[in-house]
C-alpha cells in the first residue's frame, strides 16, 4: 500500500478531461468516463494505482521529484503491442497549500487535470 498524501505520495483527483481535436484544439471529452476519478502516485517509484492514469505495466521514470520551486514530473512508457504508448504527469509541487494542481496527458490525446494532495 502506498503511503498517505505528502513527502511519499499523492492522491489525485480528476476535474476535467480534455480530447484533442483533429483540428489541434482541445475540447470536452465527448462521454467524459473519469471526471471525478482518483488515483495514487508513488512519488519515488513512479508507479500509478487507480483510473485513468494506472501504469503498473509501463517503464516508469521520474523525472523530477519536485519541491517548492519545481514540479514533480513522471513519464510512463508501455508497449502492450506492437505500438509504444507514453503518459506524462505534471503535478505543480510548487504551488502554496495542500492542493497541488496536474495536468495529465496521454499519447491518445487524451488530457486529465485536477488536484493531487
Amino acid at each position: 500500500m502506498l503511503a498517505t498524501a505528502g513527502e511519499l505520495s499523492y492522491k489525485c483527483a480528476v476535474r476535467t478531461e480534455l480530447s484533442l481535436g483533429d483540428s489541434g484544439a482541445l475540447s470536452p471529452y465527448p462521454r467524459p468516463q473519469h471526471v471525478g476519478a482518483s488515483f495514487e502516485v508513488d512519488r519515488v517509484r513512479g508507479t500509478i494505482v487507480g483510473a485513468p492514469m494506472r501504469n503498473l505495466t509501463a517503464q516508469v521514470q521520474v523525472l523530477q521529484r519536485g519541491d517548492a520551486a519545481r514540479t514533480f514530473e513522471l513519464l510512463a512508457v508501455a508497449s502492450p503491442t506492437e505500438k509504444a504508448t507514453t503518459d506524462l504527469l505534471v503535478v505543480h509541487e510548487f504551488v502554496k497549500g495542500k492542493s497541488k494542481p496536474f495536468l495529465a496527458m496521454t499519447s491518445i490525446g487524451v488530457v486529465y487535470a485536477g488536484v493531487c494532495e
